[in-house]
């Protein structure tokens, strides 16, 4: 199975495997309290101010925390 799924990742186009890994990284990160999510958004201040340019584009990499939607309804 390990070895489909490496296959699977090693044959998709450059472009499509980068943007996949930024996301992912930049959600784990989040999840695990090491980037801050504050610190992605887009905010044209912030960019134009303060010169925050990574702002353009992280914004496109995170999601929302990971986690199970399905144990939000168990008390």
């Amino acid at each position: 199975m390990a070895q489909a799924v490496e296959e699977w990742y090693e044959h998709m186009p450059i472009i499509t495997r980068s943007y996949l890994t930024a996301a992912i990284v930049t959600t784990i990160g989040c999840s695990l309290e090491i980037i801050s999510p504050y610190n992605l958004y887009l905010n044209p201040k912030f960019v134009v101010k303060q010169y925050e340019f990574w702002r353009l584009i992280t914004n496109f990499f995170y999601f929302r925390k990971m986690g199970i939607p399905l144990c939000k309804g168990i008390p």
